[in-house]
């Protein structure tokens, strides 16, 4: 069953998706492909390229993976515009990379273990297909810039055809192995051809513990929007009574406030919720950074063991980070959305703060222990006892 949007199938061809795109001329655009338009790119790859190709399916399963893995060159006639070209990649991990290089990848149906999301680092890049007919002069500069993200790594492709393969040398492929060096065989691309744009600089990351009644704005603004916008969670649902008894962390990319969670604390364990990120940083490395700080936060404070209840369709991020599953008989969702409980064990702090930990540490704002607070100033003055 597709799970394209009807807003996005409703767009697609539209002079409103046009605008979305790079637009290269009056009547010639690049884009990102979105979903509705993988029937058309599978199409032409089975009547342009080799009808022995990946299915539309698979194209569905790579996509939902890593959208980065499709990109589209567009021609308008009217109002109206259609795919005549377009890019695929299979972006691998090393796992991925791995096996391509022992040749045990099915590159017809790739096991979506070998592939990145687009919010992993990627160990290489595996051209899928080109087709861009006499616009590959075009094609190309804008592949990349839109992929200089991946600039560096290995680019392997299958030189398939003799023209092929004369092009690919002269466009610095050269064979894995001297037994590649035929049609058919296994290219990479030399190093410092790959995407020869300059990848722009990433904004810094960074992430605090709340410490103020704007930071803590900041952060309900992103819960709205995530939450209540993305979500469609009531509002009392989400503002739940527990923010007033909660340590709040938030995150920036470059100036902007972009990501949020919440720390409750239980007896023995610490509980990590309402991490969210807002939509146009989820290709950063945010979420992780938050998640990282908040087990920094409650090492400190001395906890060994963190808990959450994460939604079920995301487990596969909790569980890379090293949770697991806490297996119980029963199962319970709230606000529209059916939930797991995990958790995670954490090495003690070499430096958790005690009640023998210094005293002047423990009266610092909350998660921001390791610079002297007002209270560390304040003790510039002599004891006078003013009342």
């Amino acid at each position: 069953m597709s799970s394209i949007s009807e807003s996005e199938s409703n767009e697609k061809g539209t002079p409103k998706e046009w605008t979305t795109y790079d637009i290269l001329s009056p009547d010639l655009a690049f884009g990102r492909l979105s979903e509705s338009w993988l029937a058309k790119a599978n199409a032409l790859l089975h009547s342009k390229i080799s009808d022995d190709a990946a299915s539309l399916e698979t194209f569905r399963t790579v996509y939902r993976h890593n959208p980065d893995s499709f990109w589209g060159l567009f021609q308008r006639d009217g109002q109206a515009h259609d795919l005549v070209g377009f890019y695929c990649q299979l972006v691998l991990n090393e796992a991925g990379h791995d096996a391509l290089l022992k040749r045990t990848i099915n590159l017809k149906k790739p096991d979506p273990a070998f592939l990145c999301t687009d919010t992993e680092p990627a160990e290489a890049i595996y051209v899928w297909a080109m087709l861009a007919e006499r616009k590959l002069d075009i094609f190309r500069p804008m592949l990349a810039r839109s992929l200089a993200r991946y600039s560096g790594i290995a680019h392997y492709a299958t030189l398939a055809t003799e023209a092929g393969r004369k092009a690919g040398r002269t466009g610095g492929m050269r064979p894995v192995t001297p037994q590649d060096d035929r049609i058919g065989g296994l290219f990479v691309l030399k190093l410092g051809y790959a995407h020869k744009v300059q990848a722009p600089p990433q904004p810094s990351i960074r992430v605090m513990a709340v410490t103020s009644a704007d930071q803590l704005e900041q952060v309900r603004a992103i819960r709205a929007v995530v939450f209540m916008g993305e979500q469609k969670c009531p509002y009392a649902e989400e503002f739940d009574g527990n923010d007033c008894c909660a340590t709040h962390v938030l995150g920036y990319v470059g100036d902007e406030p972009a990501g949020c969670a919440r720390i409750r604390y239980f007896g023995d364990f610490a509980k990590i919720e309402r991490l969210s990120v807002l939509s146009q940083y989820r290709r950063t490395k945010l979420k992780y950074r938050i998640v990282e700080f908040v087990e920094e936060l409650v090492r400190q404070k001395g906890f060994s063991l963190i808990y959450g209840h994460p939604q079920k369709r995301i487990l596969g991020f909790w569980t890379k980070l090293g949770y697991e599953v806490v297996n119980r008989n029963f199962d319970f969702h709230y606000s529209d959305h059916d939930y797991a409980e995990m958790r995670k064990f954490l090495e003690p702090h070499p430096e958790r703060l005690a009640m023998h930990s210094d005293p002047m540490v423990l009266v610092r704002p909350e998660g921001h222990w390791a610079q002297p607070g007002i209270l560390d100033h304040s003790a510039e003055r002599p004891v006078t006892r003013p009342c």
